[in-house]
């Protein structure tokens, strides 16, 4: 195929088959399919996000967005980049690094108060100076589940910094050296005084 002018197309620009004579959006099969917004301004947004700017002011002016789309735009990347993270999983870690892991309960509250309803577990693995993060659904987080998920996803060796939780007393059967930090009282690693920023901060959350 190649990318030709076409009038009735939003970008005057599609992809074309040379033998069959077909026709597709540039945007074909990626998760800017159905975009309402020109690909220019959206390629100037990915770029903005790539480079952490995230000044909703800056972005409507730059763009010539509402406000309310840039809110929304926002949060489709937000889930796109979350979908990637959960699909895309090799293990991380190694003799040498440090990883935190911590699980969180996924859910919605009702008008946003009051306590989470039921949801979706997600245990979360993050390599302290790296941007690997993991993010992994699970069914609960007994001490069979998260052995089952650091024995995939943490290479043996690796030291695992966590919280005081009673599963995590599983992490030395995975081959990893463990650490606790009681969060109620330090965010610093007893043992060797290290800073654990917590698998929250790391997500952005």
């Amino acid at each position: 195929m190649y990318v030709g002018t076409f009038t009735d197309s939003k970008n005057n620009k599609k992809w074309r088959c040379r033998a069959c004579k077909t026709t597709c959006s540039l945007c074909y099969e990626s998760f800017l399919k159905g975009a309402n917004l020109s690909l220019p301004s959206l390629m100037q947004f990915l770029y903005f996000g790539s480079e952490d700017i995230q000044s909703h002011a800056f972005l409507e002016k730059q763009l010539q967005w509402s406000p309310n789309t840039v809110v929304d735009w926002k949060n489709f990347m937000r889930d796109v980049c979350i979908e990637d993270l959960i699909i895309n999983q090799e293990p991380i870690g190694g003799p040498g690094t440090v990883v935190e892991i911590d699980e969180s309960k996924f859910g919605r509250r009702k008008y946003n108060h009051g306590r989470l309803p039921t949801g979706q577990w997600v245990f979360g693995i993050y390599e302290q100076g790296t941007d690997n993060v993991l993010m992994i659904p699970v069914p609960d987080r007994s001490a069979a589940t998260l052995l089952l998920i650091i024995q995939r996803y943490v290479l043996p060796g690796t030291t695992i910094h966590s919280d005081e939780w009673a599963a995590y007393n599983v992490v030395p059967a995975a081959g990893c050296d463990h650490h606790t930090v009681n969060h109620s009282e330090n965010f610093v690693d007893p043992i060797d005084g290290t800073h654990t920023q917590g698998i929250e901060n790391a997500w952005g959350v």
